[in-house]
């Protein structure tokens, strides 16, 4: 039996999500020249990153004075999506791996509950002060792979489920999105009371996980995404195999890494077939 979420916004399914990573360099005072070629009116669901845990044990966006401050890049997507697509969702996600100079740190380096408590305080306050821009973003993400996991890691997730319901409340309900990206299953099992959504990271390190994993767990069909990644390189399963595999387990939709490598005219082209396959009509 799936377990009952503690407030559980559902997003119109099927779900068309995607990724768009803002790092691949590191002048962060400019926006690369091939994000224009973005189409977000073929996204329902954005997943920005990398965000992550800041020097001052906060959550929040890399800045220094080589690089300058990430929120420049993560502004002009936010503005960019909304103004394509004003229904986007957009949801930032705490990166994983070692990003010391790049964009922050992974969750490994929280580790007393006094650090859990002042990191996901900082999450609410994060999302609450980006309200302010272009109607804001609506959810939290863990890439969760690598460092990110842990036993903590529940801890953290319910946490930020329950500072994201009390935002919620005080703002006259509007919804907050809870989700993970999952290359790895340990631990997962005791957050999924928090969790709205799972994006399987079927794909690269992940490849071998399958939605049965996720549904023993607790979770429901309805919400696990399943992956595609058309980025050069990477492990993945093709448009055809990754729709058969959405509608045989009749998953809540699927998530494709990414929009804006350096094979993001390709990227793009799938995105519109996934999309265009979950919302027929829609082109």
């Amino acid at each position: 039996m799936a377990l009952e979420l503690s407030t559980a916004p559902s997003l119109t399914s099927p779900i068309a999500a995607a990724w768009l990573y803002m790092s691949d360099n590191q002048d962060y005072n400019t926006i690369p020249s091939e994000w224009s070629a973005i189409d977000f009116k073929i996204v329902d669901v954005l997943f920005v990153a990398p965000a992550g845990l800041q020097s001052d044990g906060t959550f929040g966006l890399y800045q220094s004075e080589k690089t300058g401050p990430l929120a420049n890049r993560f502004k002009w997507v936010v503005q960019a999506a909304r103004s394509q697509n004003p229904s986007i969702k957009i949801i930032v996600s705490q990166w994983w791996g070692s990003g010391a100079t790049i964009w922050g740190y992974d969750l490994s380096t929280l580790q007393d509950s006094q650090a859990i408590e002042k990191y996901t305080d900082s999450v609410q306050a994060f999302v609450k002060t980006w309200l302010s821009v272009s109607g804001g973003i609506d959810g939290y993400d863990i890439d969760y792979e690598d460092r990110n996991v842990g036993a903590h890691a529940p801890k953290i997730l319910a946490q930020v489920r329950s500072k994201l319901d009390a935002l919620s409340k005080d703002l006259g309900g509007r919804p907050f999105y809870v989700t993970v990206s999952p290359a790895q299953v340990a631990y997962l099992p005791q957050a999924v009371p928090s969790l709205n959504y799972v994006n399987m990271q079927t794909y690269a390190g992940g490849y071998s996980l399958s939605p049965q994993e996720f549904l023993d767990m607790g979770l429901r069909p309805q919400q696990l995404l399943y992956g595609i990644c058309p980025e050069t390189g990477c492990m993945t399963r093709s448009v055809e195999q990754v729709e058969k595999e959405y509608g045989r387990h009749s998953l809540a939709g699927i998530h494709l890494y990414r929009l804006n490598s350096g094979n993001y005219v390709q990227e793009l082209q799938v995105q519109k077939e996934i999309y265009t396959f979950l919302h027929p009509g829609s082109q």
